[in-house]
């Protein structure tokens, strides 16, 4: 099995992403760290890459000192570690994991050696900062071995971030640190690769200047050996620190004031401020020096990101000896963001990325053509718990609920090598409150439930539908009226907005152009969906629901402590009225499914039962359930899954037992179990059953669990009812946190199957199995 896309968000963290000279983005999604590849037309995620145990702070490429492309990456995470991941072929592995013991806020790394033959590592200088205040030093040798070779304390004083550089033509390797008094400390230490002797730090000097805590900073230097040292501020303000070797005379009595030295190895260096960038109206977040290249006429640049969502690129002015000037400013106007944390150039300079407070990244390309920067599709994923998925009854796309109060819908796009690639092309919901729900009720059409007691429908628009048409067929879209949708002031619900233009024309338009993926500024401003109705009757905060596979009637359930508020709701679809009330559990119903054939209803609750419906004319009746009396689950049920044939159904609780029940062996209102599978206590979370036959008689089930990982189970239900274990995902290959919903993409392919998947990480992921490699 591969993944075929993941969609996830970066941590809302200063110093959580980096972009290398090998092209690829990495940064912190939750616990794991994210490998993108940047691609023409839509990028995606090659690896996650998990082993910290909560969440990750700080992610950095490990730059070589000859320049060549990373093939390492340090992270920091909460869990107080630190882990250095090394490149082998295409996989990324831990090779270093460094005990810092407190909670790490940011991490620095200095290749002191050359790149050297495949079989060692270079030698590496490491700095971490802790929550604690402590500033850590560690050497990683050849081996890979680490060690701490030193600590530095500042009493009171915080440390708020770093960054390591060496000395232009020396030995020396220079250590800048921020405090939370608003200055800046130097410390210098030399270090021969030859010699055996540990690199030890001394205190070189101290900066100050700025009014507010030092949030991020950046070296560089030119091609005259001096040294640029640049800091951004939550004072707005941006200072630019020159390091160079002879002192320089100045006329300048307020210059000479700012001007400060120190001395390494006999030789004298001056600093001097070189300017003050003033043009963010909020706190600076990120400062990055755009690579110089090996042409010492290269313009230096330096990109910053702030608060104030813009991301602007200073240049020097060209007649005006030490004066820099705003050349490109980019960035957000309005909307519901809440500016950047981070900002990076890419590898070759006409690319810049910016990361936001909601996760969301930024991508701006500048055009020759048009000789301005245009906006490109990024990564992205919900920033939150993701907490439900469901797939359009013809697989054309899925559409996900989270806890980051959005919906998103997913769909591929086929390249000219006919290979899908993923992406998110609409947030129909943005909401008020966290989402725990939804189902489609038709391509058109999906029901959301939130931490609220209203159940809200949503009708597609006219915008959606072209947008989709690029993409598959959209014949049946014949009920969509609005053209798009928009949220009021102070409101919950999308109201409708009337044609702005002729839907053919705009059809035609988007016929002849190539699909352009739409932008993270487009997602979040112009894909809502209209909110056409709502339903009322719940007691309690809407939990779960589930839907009739031809769409006329859905079901609904409530938090609940009571049998009373326990009861499930059935609504008509065609009159939006409530039609019977289903009242048998004690507590919240946890999931529910109604079999393939639309003849069962199975409902699985926290009281550890799970109840059995069947149509009548009537409605909806109880035929079976669980008691306690016998019951094979001693714990919350926590999902249950139909069998495309609806002769079975399976139920998976908190005591690690999955158990396989038959819909024709109901005797008195209960069933003996067909077969139980014991995983020993590890609690599962999600099931969900193959939409086709792999061999007559054997099913395919698709088993998640609360620690991330799947499992692809047969199971043999003429042979005795044999388990056999097909495949199974790692934390790094599937999830490293709950896996909450579990669901095969419509087919008729008998030999290839999609599952997607949706986790407490923030993640969405999608793997292809071809039965075909798998040992059936």
């Amino acid at each position: 099995m591969t993944t075929c896309y993941t969609a996830c968000s970066c941590n809302r963290v200063p110093h959580c992403a980096d972009w290398g000279i090998n092209g690829l983005l990495c940064f912190g999604t939750r616990n794991a760290i994210a490998i993108y590849e940047p691609r023409a037309h839509i990028g995606r995620v090659t690896h996650t890459l998990h082993r910290h145990r909560d969440r990750v702070n700080a992610v950095q490429w490990i730059k070589p000192r000859n320049g060549a492309p990373e093939s390492e990456l340090l992270s920091a995470s909460v869990d107080g570690t630190a882990i250095i991941w090394t490149r082998d072929r295409n996989e990324f592995r831990c090779t270093s994991v460094l005990n810092v013991e407190s909670t790490v806020v940011f991490a620095e790394s200095l290749q002191l050696s050359d790149n050297v033959p495949a079989v060692t590592l270079a030698k590496l200088l490491i700095c971490t900062g802790a929550v604690n205040g402590n500033i850590k030093l560690w050497l990683r040798e050849e081996n890979a071995d680490a060690k701490h070779i030193q600590s530095i304390n500042f009493g009171r004083k915080l440390p708020i971030c770093c960054r390591l550089t060496h000395m232009p033509n020396s030995t020396y390797s220079l250590l800048a640190i921020a405090l939370e008094d608003a200055s800046v400390l130097l410390y210098t230490t030399k270090f021969n690769a030859k010699s055996e002797s540990e690199p030890f730090f001394e205190r070189a000097q101290y900066l100050v200047g700025h009014e507010d805590w030092i949030t991020c900073m950046d070296f560089t230097w030119d091609g005259n050996e001096n040294l640029f040292l640049a800091t951004g501020s939550k004072d707005s303000m941006i200072r630019l620190w020159k390091i160079s070797k002879t002192a320089e005379e100045s006329s300048s009595d307020e210059l000479k004031q700012e001007s400060y030295t120190f001395a390494v190895d006999d030789r004298q260096y001056d600093i001097t401020l070189e300017t003050v960038l003033c043009g963010h109206e909020g706190w600076v977040y990120g400062v990055h020096w755009q690579p110089i290249k090996t042409d010492n006429c290269e313009t230096m640049k330096l990109l910053s990101a702030s608060i104030d969502k813009t991301m602007i690129i200073w240049e020097p002015a060209e007649l005006m000896n030490g004066i820099w000037t705003e050349t490109v400013r980019v960035g957000e106007v309005g909307g519901n963001s809440l500016g950047f944390y981070g900002c990076k150039f890419g590898p070759d300079g006409s690319h810049i990325l910016a990361y936001g407070y909601q996760g969301s990244f930024h991508i701006w390309k500048y055009s020759q053509k048009m000789n301005k920067w245009l906006p490109r599709p990024t990564p992205g994923g919900h920033f939150s718990e993701v907490v439900d998925l469901c797939w359009e009854p013809k697989g054309r796309f899925f559409i996900t609920a989270s806890t980051d109060q959005t919906t998103r819908i997913h769909a591929p796009w086929k390249d000219n090598d006919g290979l899908e690639q993923w992406h998110e092309i609409a947030r129909p919901q943005v909401h008020g409150y966290d989402m725990t729900s939804l189902t489609i009720l038709a391509p058109h059409m999906y029901v959301s439930g939130a931490d609220e007691k209203v159940v809200r429908i949503f009708m597609a628009t006219s915008a959606f539908k072209n947008q989709l048409l690029q993409l598959a067929n959209v014949e049946d879209f014949k009920s969509v009226k609005a053209h798009s949708a928009a949220v009021p002031s102070l409101g919950l619900t999308n109201k409708a907005m009337c044609h702005e233009k002729n839907d053919e024309d705009t059809k035609n338009s988007m016929m002849e152009n190539v699909y352009e993926p739409p932008t993270e500024e487009e997602l979040m401003q112009n894909t809502l969906w209209p909110e056409i109705n709502k339903l009322y009757g719940h007691g309690y905060e809407i939990f779960c629901m589930a839907a009739r596979h031809n769409g006329e009637l859905l079901a609904t359930a409530c938090k609940s402590t009571t049998q009373e508020h326990s009861a499930i709701l059935l609504w008509n679809t065609n009159t939006w009225s409530q039609v019977q009330q289903l009242v048998h559990h004690q507590l919240t119903v946890t999931q529910m499914e109604f079999s393939p054939n639309d003849k069962y209803l199975l409902s699985v609750s926290r009281d550890r039962r799970w109840a059995l419906f069947q149509t009548t004319d009537g409605g909806y009746e109880l035929i079976a359930a669980s008691f306690k009396k016998d019951n094979p689950h001693s714990r919350i049920i926590w999902c249950c899954a139909w069998t495309q044939d609806s002769n079975y159904f399976a139920t998976g609780s908190r005591d690690g037992k999955v158990v396989i029940w038959s819909t024709s062996m109901i005797e008195n209102n209960t069933i003996v179990p067909k077969t139980i599978l014991n995983m020993q206590s590890q609690s599962i979370t999600a099931l969900c059953f193959a939409p086709n036959y792999i061999i007559q008689g054997s099913y395919l089930l698709a088993i998640g669990y609360e620690i991330g990982c799947i499992e692809i189970q047969k199971i043999n239900m003429e042979l005795e009812n044999v388990w056999s274990k097909l495949l199974e995902y790692d934390t790094s290959q599937a999830h490293h946190l709950t896996v909450k919903r579990l669901m095969f993409r419509p087919t008729n392919d008998l030999h290839n199957f999609q599952l997607a998947s949706c986790s407490s990480d923030h993640s969405v992921k999608i793997y292809d199995i071809k039965l075909s490699s798998l040992e059936l």
